[in-house]
C-alpha cells in the first residue's frame, strides 16, 4: 500500500476514535450500546439526552400524571407501541408518572431526601430512558395491580426492563421499584429476562462494570 494511503487511512482511523470518545460518557458504561447509570457510574456533568419529546404533545396510548413529561423519542415509540397493545387487549388505565429528570431537578429532589432519592448524576431519569408507572385504580401497590401483571409479561418484547425487581437491592443499590421501567432495547431486554439479571449483571456478563 503506497505511503500516502497509509497515512490517510491512518488519519481517518484517528478521527474515527476521536468522535467515538465524544460521543460516549466518559464515566458511565456503555456496553453494547445500552447505558449503566448507578452510583458506581454516574452521568457526566455535561450530559444531555437526545430526542426528548413532550409526551403530552404526543398521540399516546396512555394517561400522564402532568402535562411536562418527557421521554427520549426512542423510549416514547417503544412505550406508546407496548401501551397501544395493552389497550388492544383491554388493558387500560396505565399512568405514566414520572420521565425525564434535568440534573437541577434532581439535585433538588436529594436536597430534600438524601435517604430515597439518587445523587444528581445517579438517576435513570436523567437519561430520558426511564418512566414510572402506575394504573387508574390503584389503591394499594402497583405491584398488585392486573396493568403490573401485563407489563411483566409483555415490557420485555418492547425493549424494557423492570429496573429495580425485587430481591436484587444489593446489586442495583436500589429497594425494589414495581413502578420503574427502563428501555434498552429488544435485544437486551430479552437476554436480561432469560437469564433473570438486572442491568448490573447483563453489563458485567458483557464485559462492563469494571472500576
Amino acid at each position: 500500500m503506497a505511503a500516502w494511503k497509509r497515512g490517510r487511512m491512518k488519519k481517518l482511523f484517528l478521527v474515527f476514535l476521536m468522535i467515538s470518545c465524544v460521543i460516549t460518557p466518559a464515566s458511565c458504561e456503555t456496553v453494547a450500546e445500552v447505558l449503566l447509570v448507578n452510583a458506581d457510574h454516574p452521568l457526566p456533568e455535561d450530559y444531555a439526552p437526545q430526542g426528548l419529546v413532550n409526551l403530552y404533545e404526543q398521540k399516546r396510548y396512555f394517561l400522564l400524571a402532568n402535562s411536562t413529561i418527557e421521554l427520549e423519542r426512542v423510549a416514547f415509540e417503544a412505550a406508546n407501541r407496548m401501551f397501544k397493545l395493552a389497550e388492544d387487549e383491554d388493558m387500560n388505565g396505565f399512568i405514566v408518572t414520572s420521565g425525564y429528570r434535568s440534573r437541577e431537578r434532581q439535585a433538588e429532589l436529594y436536597a430534600e431526601d438524601s435517604e430515597t432519592a439518587q445523587a444528581p448524576g445517579c438517576s435513570e431519569h436523567e437519561t430520558g430512558l426511564a418512566f414510572d408507572v402506575t394504573a387508574r385504580y390503584d389503591t394499594g401497590t402497583f405491584e398488585d395491580t392486573p396493568q403490573f401483571q401485563w407489563l411483566m409479561e409483555h415490557c420485555w418484547d418492547f425493549g424494557f426492563i423492570l429496573r429495580y425487581p425485587e430481591g436484587k437491592t444489593e446489586i442495583t443499590g436500589i429497594p425494589y421499584e414495581s413502578w420503574h421501567y427502563r428501555y434498552v432495547g429488544e435485544d437486551a431486554a430479552r437476554i436480561i429476562r432469560e437469564n433473570g439479571w438486572t442491568l448490573e449483571e447483563y453489563c458485567e456478563a458483557n464485559g462492563g462494570m469494571e472500576q
